[in-house]
């Protein structure tokens, strides 16, 4: 496997900058870039919320995009995260129950944190769904367009949904051409793009420009992979239609951005091994390509992996569940003593922690 190390031309060109036009003028890497112009990004423009330091995390998928790649609705789950993810799992009975199919919809969205907390489907009426809402005690409201509905206790699964398996939809929005699933008032109003837009936030333009052009993503709060922080804000992967698949390390500082650069290079090399699993990284990845630049002041760390032969789609979504990505970002020694503290904090026994990252 080769890896590769590259570093942003802005990188570069930007110290210089600094020192040509420090009587008092911005440095370079802090001005407004053009947004990115990907699904992706078009996606994040519809939603509101997230915080400068991308506090909200976010799964996305365009399912015919996904179709084309020859890629299947289970990565799409992946993409969206827990919770939203059974929305894609049981599309058959909501089909069959509601004639309401989600792999039918233009764009999937979802927002939360290391679970989802509600689901945008764009191009999918509500249809049968909030019809059976309502015959089960929902309460609902027109505003606009839009059907609000609320149904039971806060976060508590409806039991339409729930008896297919669904695990959203006490507060919901159904329109023409759009359907939101959200376990609170607040998230569903984020799925509808009710308050400052997430593209208008650095972090979340800087995730979008860093993955591309790829056909689904997930993006996750630094501190939601790991009961711990590593100096970091933001982790996005995504994968594209060519099965590549991008890793992007987010936030912090310049060193902090080094650290991570370094630390993936060794999680990538072909003598490395997959931190949970054991296996050599040269029989998954056939090739890294690691990066470090800046975008509006963001600190960015792109990593770009090339399966190898044989292997299947989705090595990154994977990580995520399996654990193994924030030892992949900052290297098993980090995550040891990461994992060591909090043993400390919390009372359990450092040897454990030690064995859960062995």
């Amino acid at each position: 496997m080769r890896l590769r190390r590259r570093i942003g031309i802005g990188e570069m060109i930007c110290p210089l900058l600094a020192v040509v036009f420090s009587l008092g003028l911005a440095s370079c890497g802090s001005s407004r870039e053009d947004p990115p112009d990907t699904p992706l990004a078009e996606a994040l423009a519809e939603l509101s919320g997230g915080g400068e330091h991308g506090s909200l995390g976010i799964g996305w998928a365009d399912p015919e995009l996904v179709r084309r790649a020859g890629l299947g609705a289970d990565l799409i789950a992946d993409a969206l995260g827990s919770n939203a993810d059974t929305v894609i799992e049981h599309a058959a009975p909501l089909r069959r129950s509601f004639g309401f199919d989600p792999l039918k919809a233009e764009r999937l969205t979802s927002v939360g944190g290391s679970y989802a907390f509600g689901l945008r489907l764009d191009g999918v009426p509500g249809g049968g769904v909030s019809e059976a809402l309502a015959r089960a005690g929902g309460r609902s409201q027109r505003t606009g367009e839009l059907e609000l509905v609320d149904i039971g206790a806060w976060a508590v699964m409806p039991e339409p949904l729930l008896r297919l398996g669904v695990r959203l939809g006490a507060r919901d929005a159904f329109g023409p051409d759009v359907t939101v699933l959200a376990i609170s008032a607040m998230d569903r109003a984020r799925l509808l793009g009710r308050g400052e837009r997430m593209l208008e936030q650095p972090i979340y333009r800087a995730a979008a420009d860093c993955l591309g052009d790829v056909v689904a993503a997930r993006m996750i709060p630094e501190r939601l992979l790991l009961s711990t922080e590593f100096g970091v804000d933001l982790i996005a992967l995504g994968i594209r239609a060519d099965r590549r698949e991008v890793l992007c390390v987010l936030g912090g500082t310049s060193e902090r951005a080094d650290e991570t650069a370094h630390a993936l290079e060794g999680s990538l090399a072909s003598n490395a091994r997959e931190p949970r699993t054991g296996q050599s990284i040269a029989e998954l990845i056939a090739e890294a390509d690691v990066a470090s630049s800046r975008y509006e002041g963001v600190e960015v760390v792109r990593a770009e992996l090339t399966p190898a032969p044989g292997q299947p789609p989705g090595f990154l979504f994977a990580s995520v569940a399996r654990g193994s990505v924030v030892e992949l970002i900052v290297g098993r020694d980090a995550a040891k003593r990461a994992l060591i503290a909090m043993s400390r904090c919390s009372g359990s026994s450092p040897s454990t922690a030690v064995e859960s990252v062995a």
